[in-house]
């Protein structure tokens, strides 16, 4: 049984070699200091028959970092940020980084404590999904020293570096879809806190709808986070059973999709031959619905890639004063729930 820590010294005797050059090669500098693959290889390997574990307490005081950093999400049960979340912590492994994650339940005092027990924790960077009412605390934090990337939502006016959608492109590829195939009446779900995100996909939902002249029949519902399930029960009754009901609706996220295909059902709603439906981010929940679901694609691994990237690179290269916008594109996977209307009209003279 092993009674003490193996040291660099340990895998330096065992290989032959000095402890600055394992040294090199345990703190991922092997190549700045031209130690070959070859060597490298053969010091990793010791390194793993030994169970070297590196002291992260002795680094961290010794370089002035804890190689951590903290996240904060919505609600890491989230499909969507759960993705994320994992793309986030495979990336910041490879430079050797351990990851604290950290949701905020869209609760602008929550997200605040948990950014104060994160920086007391000492870690070198935030990514951080702002939430409503938190626009001067995730200005605060990214006023000191400490290097923030915004993730998912931006907050206008601000220098903080962040990585967000297309919003404006996603809801417009949507409402091109749809009228593409043959729907005029087209209305959308969302939600009543006015992030960037949210915001900006109403407003490409309205801007393109008025493009195609369909400005009368613009119908934005705007539901509660705390209270989705019964609120979109309301907005789903209202917009399927009023005259003239809604030929389509889209739902801006993917937890309003979710909550809206069970209102759907409850009413004895079919998709799409009651009413055409396009989602938000795609679902193991939806996999498991009577048709298939067309829905707005986010890229999950550029999220995770570039977040990570542009925290690194700030606190590797102690420059807060480079500032980086990253705009990602989104992609329109198409399913059977926006059938051709007059397909599904078809299909409901069959049924």
């Amino acid at each position: 049984m092993q009674t003490r820590r193996v040291t660099i010294k340990d895998i330096a005797e065992a290989v032959g070699v000095s402890t600055s050059l394992v040294s090199f090669v345990m703190n991922n500098k092997g190549k700045r200091y031209r130690v070959s693959e070859e060597m490298t290889r053969r010091i990793q390997e010791a390194a793993r028959e030994l169970n070297y574990q590196p002291n992260s307490a002795a680094r961290s005081l010794r370089s002035g970092r804890s190689r951590t950093i903290g996240v904060i999400v919505s609600d890491i049960s989230n499909p969507f940020f759960a993705d994320i979340a994992r793309r986030i912590e495979d990336n910041a492994y490879k430079y050797n980084y351990t990851v604290i994650f950290g949701s905020s339940d869209e609760n602008a005092a929550k997200l605040e404590n948990l950014i104060d027990v994160l920086v007391n924790k000492g870690v070198d960077g935030l990514i951080i999904v702002p939430c409503h009412g938190s626009e001067e605390v995730v200005r605060r934090v990214a006023g000191t020293s400490l290097p923030v990337v915004l993730l998912d939502r931006y907050i206008p006016d601000s220098d903080i570096s962040h990585v967000v959608l297309n919003n404006r492109k996603a809801t417009s590829l949507a409402v091109e879809h749809l009228i593409g195939q043959g729907y005029r009446r087209i209305e959308m779900v969302s939600y009543d806190m006015r992030l960037s995100n949210t915001r900006e996909r109403e407003e490409g939902y309205v801007s393109t709808m008025e493009r195609h002249g369909l400005g009368e029949f613009v119908r934005t519902h705007r539901v509660k986070f705390q209270r989705i399930p019964e609120q979109i029960r309301e907005v789903i009754r209202e917009m399927t059973l009023h005259e003239p009901a809604a030929e389509a609706v889209i739902f801006a996220t993917n937890t309003l999709a979710v909550e809206g295909l069970k209102a759907l059902a409850g009413f004895g709603t079919v998709v799409p031959r009651d009413i055409a439906v396009v989602g938000f981010d795609g679902s193991e929940a939806f996999e498991l619905y009577y048709t298939t679901l067309t829905y707005i694609k986010q890229p999950i691994d550029q999220f995770g890639h570039e977040a990570v990237e542009l925290l690194i690179r700030s606190i590797e290269e102690r420059d807060r004063s480079r500032v980086a916008a990253v705009t990602l594109n989104p992609e329109l996977v198409e399913g059977d729930s926006s059938r051709h209307r007059q397909s599904a009209a078809e299909t409901a003279g069959v049924l």
